[in-house]
């Protein structure tokens, strides 16, 4: 989960870097013609993968990696012909907002490790999800593009104690599934795309089973797409020409303003030094009457941070969050069991300082954070298997009935390694305008 949160974060500055054009909701212009607000598509994927290897009990788990990919999905795009254009759809060059299901069939992935009498398996992942794709460049017939995939996924073949003990992959049927991937598009015909790009997939539990390494797959997909409504009149419109469709508009200014996100969270995980008990220091037939019973534990969290919204689709901060682990009275017992000499400190306690930025896409907004301790003491684990440095990524929705809250969930993990899922509900107190100098 590590590669893949650093790699992730990377494609995160993409959307850091748009330049806003405006702060208003919907921007008027004239339309050309009798035009939908949205162009609808349909089309399907298929491609090919393999599993990026991971080192287990002193050798490499996977001995045989390669799988494949299917989808079908529907897109929905603003038209850059319409007479009400959302300003973030203009801000971010008209995207593509998609809804879809996979198929991952890893079923001929095998995975070996020490006397093992079987070979371990990862069988199918199916996903359902939804992606922001977004254009980095178009011309009437070819185009470059990248997508942020969001969902949920269910492995047919998790780990199990009896007849799955080297899946390391993945502890449980149900987690949770990210992607993204690098495009080049050919326009076939005015309607129709085919597309051929790099894909990386990751499914993982965080941290609310184990064992929690992570299903991380890359590798070449080829997408169609067909285009259900679109106008006549835009005949695949280059990039440069539906931005100028905007020139006519003229910029208002953005003020900056500063307001507070508070937030309450819950957070769900599993001790990893209880994972430790049930795999080093248990003997198969203990691990087997166990059965891999690990108990689910929540966390409280609380947090407060300024922020400043320094334009339409932008906000950063730095604030304080305090945390709260009952379950952690169990720490010392269980590295008892594991023969762990020394005495650690423990506390439920935990403060930490995190930097937080947001990229905001009409209600919704992609969250993101990273930060390290100011106070913790979660004992054996805590020294040496949770680095001090705490990122967080998630997704939030502000539904316009309940304004200025929101709701959302994120993955927050050490230094990539899935530390909890978290669910939330915060809200944005306060708006004071920031005097900029000239």
């Amino acid at each position: 989960m590590r590669k893949f949160l650093q790699s992730y974060l990377l494609v995160i500055v993409l959307m850091m870097f748009s330049v806003p054009m405006g702060a208003e909701d919907t921007i008027h212009v004239v339309a050309p013609d009798s035009t939908p607000r949205f162009i609808y598509s349909v089309g399907g994927s298929a491609g090919m993968n393999h599993l990026l290897n991971i080192t287990m009990r002193g050798e490499k788990l996977i001995k045989r990696g390669w799988g494949s990919n299917y989808s079908l999905f529907v897109n929905s795009q603003a038209n850059p012909l319409d007479s009400a254009i959302s300003v973030y759809d203009r801000v971010f060059g008209f995207p593509t907002l998609e809804a879809g299901v996979q198929l991952h069939d890893f079923s001929h992935v095998r995975m070996h490790t020490a006397d093992t009498p079987y070979m371990s398996r990862t069988g199918y992942v199916w996903a359902a999800y939804i992606a922001f794709r977004r254009d980095i460049y178009r011309n009437r017939k070819w185009s470059f593009t990248y997508a942020l995939e969001n969902g949920l996924s269910l492995c047919s073949r998790p780990y199990h104690p009896s007849y799955n003990v080297d899946n390391d992959l993945i502890g449980q049927h149900l987690s949770i599934y990210f992607g993204f991937g690098f495009y080049a598009g050919y326009r076939v015909t005015p309607e129709t795309e085919l597309s051929i790009g790099f894909e990386y997939k990751h499914s993982s539990n965080s941290a609310t089973d184990r064992p929690n390494k992570g299903v991380n797959a890359y590798g070449l997909t080829l997408r169609g797409r067909c285009d259900l409504n679109r106008p006549s009149s835009d005949n695949g419109l280059t990039f440069a020409q539906r931005l100028k469709r905007l020139q006519q508009l003229g910029k208002k200014h953005v003020d900056p303003y500063l307001y507070l996100d508070i937030d309450a969270t819950v957070g769900f995980r599993t001790m990893y030094e209880e994972w430790l008990l049930h795999r080093d220091y248990m003997t198969a037939e203990e691990r087997s009457v166990d059965n891999h019973k690990l108990a689910l534990h929540t966390t409280w969290s609380t947090s407060i941070t300024p922020m400043v919204r320094y334009n339409q689709v932008h906000a950063s901060g730095l604030g304080l969050e305090y945390s709260f682990a009952g379950y952690l009275a169990r720490s010392p017992m269980i590295e008892k069991a594991c023969g762990v000499e020394k005495n650690y400190q423990h506390s439920k306690h935990t403060l930490y300082i995190m930097a937080h930025h947001e990229v905001y896409y009409k209600q919704m907004s992609l969250a993101m954070s990273l930060g390290t301790y100011l106070f913790r003491q979660h004992g054996w684990v805590g020294d040496f298997y949770e680095p001090p440095v705490v990122e967080t990524i998630g997704i939030r929705f502000y539904p316009k009935f309940l304004k200025p809250f929101y709701i959302g969930y994120n993955v927050k993990a050490n230094l990539g390694k899935a530390y909890a899922l978290e669910l939330k509900v915060g809200l944005h107190a306060g708006k004071w305008k920031l005097k900029i100098r000239d």
